[in-house]
């Protein structure tokens, strides 16, 4: 009798063997059928559990090999994917975690259907997570270089194959820190506004706003931005989360965020209007002069401001600051039209009982009745003597 050791060996060589015709008799025609239908579920079962006797035993490398055997003889048996599987726990208990991630990602595009699919998703998350926190690739034996480009491919291979996994909105958000890290802020702010827009229901959501006005208020404070259009958008996203998230744990980092963007937003403000001052572009001085008033009226600024304000009109007078193409007789004619809308609109009363619309002028504009002019030369003669109307007689 063979022992349960010896088993698989014996199998696998029989499942391999190719016999040659001439050594084997004709086969029965129900040998044939049993050929033409395959292995059954039996040898199956019984390669798969010779299989599982080293992975107890704890011949972990015998094993990965066996599981893999087992895959190649029967790729369409339910228990394949459980095979992968097992490959893939090994791998990533034997520190081989690279080679796991691949192993995982395997099953879920070979076996979609796998009972595992979400435990599979799951350990590909915590692999992930490990380079992005530091974990050094592995070649020839030696950490060489950081991983977290290697776990930026990873969330994005996870998302490409399980995109609506209950894991997924937390490798989305994972993705955009991993771009952070890189230095890709634009990219990473598109990966956190994709797990509000795929996933708003997700728990990480408060944390992916959050990053997007980190991100928005670092591009500012460092310059990175025109107009101060970055500490704009980021004090608008901020108090957008201190809006939706009261309650969160980065409440009131929200709330220094927004303080410290105010102040730095304000002293942005004094530096373009003091430039525009010292350069003489006045309106445009006095645009910044009132923002600062408008946004940080309680400030030291505000009050320079406006005594500059003062100033500058004192200097240079309204006229020369106002803003576009009036000026004071542009007013005049502003006023001016609005008095002859007036009119025209009370000629259209129902009642109206004066002269017809097109006889309405404004008193400022005397009607000019424009000479006729000669075009021709008939028009040169002189003109007939008038004719006398001939009076009634008695």
């Amino acid at each position: 009798m063979f022992s349960r050791t010896f088993a698989p060996a014996v199998i696998f060589a029989l499942l391999l063997a190719q016999p040659l015709a001439a050594q084997s008799p004709t086969p029965t025609p129900a040998a044939q059928n049993a050929a033409a239908a395959g292995p059954s579920s039996a040898d199956a079962e019984a390669a798969f559990a010779a299989v599982e006797e080293y992975d107890s035993a704890g011949n972990t490398q015998e094993a990965i090999n066996g599981y893999k055997r087992f895959i190649k003889a029967f790729p369409a048996s339910p228990l394949a994917s459980k095979a992968q599987f097992r490959i893939a726990q090994l791998l990533d208990v034997t520190g081989n975690p690279n080679k796991a991630f691949d192993a995982y990602q395997t099953l879920l595009s070979r076996y979609p259907d796998t009972a595992e699919f979400e435990k599979a998703v799951a350990q590909q998350v915590i692999i992930a997570n490990q380079f992005l926190q530091g974990r050094r690739l592995v070649f020839l034996g030696m950490p060489v270089l950081p991983g977290t480009e290697r776990a930026q491919k990873m969330y994005e291979a996870i998302l490409k194959n399980a995109p609506f996994s209950k894991h997924a909105p937390v490798a989305q958000f994972n993705l955009g820190l991993s771009m952070e890290r890189q230095g890709l802020v634009n990219e990473a702010r598109l990966a956190y506004q994709k797990v509000l827009d795929r996933y708003p229901n997700s728990d990480v959501c408060d944390d992916a706003l959050y990053q997007i006005g980190y991100i928005y208020m670092q591009q500012g404070l460092t310059g990175n931005s025109q107009d101060l259009s970055a500490l704009i958008l980021a004090k608008e996203t901020f108090e957008d989360f201190l809006l939706q998230y009261p309650k969160s744990e980065k409440a009131a980092q929200a709330r220094d965020n927004l303080s410290n963007i105010g102040d730095s937003e304000a002293g942005d403000l004094m530096r373009i209007a003091k430039f525009y001052d010292w350069s003489k572009d006045y309106k445009s001085a006095i645009i910044y002069y009132n923002d600062i008033l408008r946004k940080q009226p309680k400030t030291a600024d505000a009050e320079i401001a406006k005594s500059r304000i003062e100033e500058i009109r004192g200097e240079v007078g309204d006229d020369a600051l106002r803003v576009g193409t009036d000026s004071a007789e542009s007013g005049e004619k502003l006023a001016l039209r609005r008095r002859l809308q007036a009119q025209v609109e009370t000629s259209s009363l129902s009642d109206f009982d004066g002269p017809p619309k097109r006889d309405i002028v404004p008193d400022e504009l005397p009607v000019v009745k424009q000479p006729k002019f000669r075009t021709n030369v008939r028009d040169l003669q002189p003109l007939p003597a008038p004719v006398e109307p001939i009076l009634p007689s008695e």
